[in-house]
């Protein structure tokens, strides 16, 4: 059994590693026999990495040969199916799909995150191509109107959870992260994460949240700042860092998907951009506080029963404050983690069901 890939893979982002390490892994819980083949950016450190054969994924040659020798495709999950980050990522996924439906093969969204499409040759391109695939499973209620709202509705939809929660680290994940973390404080706890990332329309927030740290700081929290996207979230942390008055610390190492679970489960509170620093801290039971730019973030929250972050200084400051000291708020991230948990489980038996 043969199942390609097609996803955002190779490109050291710790979220879209952890998607593709927690699909593969839960996959193969269920059934053995799974064999898998990753459309990469880079296959090398794509096969060296997960311990899986990787091709180029701009190869059409190569994609065309693996999709004709596959059972399945997987597209996902992440966020591919949008047009704010680039007006090329869309038709690209897209396109990846329709060649496997050309090949008679048999599709799967996993667990997408669908949007903000904007342009209309997107919708145009999602309405005649999304249409065709065998199943389409989300992360958020959110994706399901976008969907509806292209006409999309051909294709069984059930929202399930992102894959990660289904992730679990190893002991010596746990000692690497520790070993980084007690270079920075001799004693690790009372830890807060932050993670950043460059966003153009949300210019000017650096300063903001800079205050906010140093509040934080004050108050008798460390601050330490983990890069999710390598190496180009050191340079925006690093941007945050220095318009602090307070001392906080920057990552420099370049972690795996899975040392970085491991180190925000020592954390007391994740406050953070990367949907999938929000997603790791989740799983970990570690309550997050999210800083909205993109509906994906609004969407990740409201299913914890959580509300973004606040551009204004008081109410970002009253709302962690309510994070850090509020017990059932912590409790109730770790009942909903259990369930996206089992959530994301039924994602993989749902994608081995549609080779029977």
């Amino acid at each position: 059994m043969k199942i390609c890939l097609s996803g955002y893979y190779g490109f050291d982002n710790a979220g879209d590693e952890a998607l593709l390490s927690a699909i593969t892994s839960t996959i193969k819980q269920i059934d053995d026999s799974a064999e898998f083949v990753v459309f990469s950016g880079y296959p090398e450190k794509t096969a060296a990495l997960h311990g899986l054969k990787a091709v180029s994924r701009i190869n059409p040659f190569v994609i065309i040969k693996e999709l004709w020798q596959a059972d399945l495709l997987i597209s996902g999950g992440g966020s591919l199916l949008q047009d704010v980050t680039s007006s090329r990522s869309l038709p690209y996924y897209i396109s990846i799909v329709l060649l496997a439906k050309l090949l008679r093969r048999p599709v799967i969204f996993y667990a997408q995150g669908i949007g903000p499409i904007n342009r209309g040759f997107s919708k145009f391109l999602m309405h005649h191509i999304a249409n065709k695939v065998d199943l389409i499973t989300l992360r958020d209620n959110d994706s399901i109107s976008l969907l509806k709202e292209m006409n999309i509705t051909k294709p069984p939809i059930k929202v399930t959870a992102d894959p990660v929660f289904t992730l679990e680290p190893s002991e010596t994940d746990y000692e690497r992260a520790d070993s980084v973390l007690s270079g920075f404080f001799p004693d690790v706890s009372n830890v807060i994460g932050v993670s950043v990332r460059k966003w153009r329309p949300l210019e000017g927030y650096q300063e903001l949240l800079a205050k906010v740290l140093d509040r934080l700081v004050q108050k008798g929290y460390n601050l330490v700042f983990v890069p999710m996207d390598y190496p180009n979230d050191v340079y925006e942390s690093h941007k945050v860092a220095n318009l602090m008055t307070e001392k906080a610390y920057v990552i420099e190492d370049n972690l795996s998907s899975f040392e970085h679970i491991a180190l925000i489960s020592r954390l007391d509170l994740m406050i953070g951009m990367r949907l999938h620093s929000l997603i790791f801290s989740a799983s970990r039971g570690v309550p997050f506080a999210g800083i909205s730019y993109d509906p994906k973030i609004d969407a990740f929250v409201n299913a914890f029963g959580l509300e973004p972050l606040a551009l204004d200084y008081d109410e970002m400051n009253g709302y962690i404050d309510r994070l850090l000291e509020d017990k059932s708020m912590r409790d109730g991230v770790k009942r909903r983690s259990e369930e996206m948990k089992t959530k994301a489980e039924e994602t993989a038996h749902l994608a081995l069901g549609l080779m029977k």
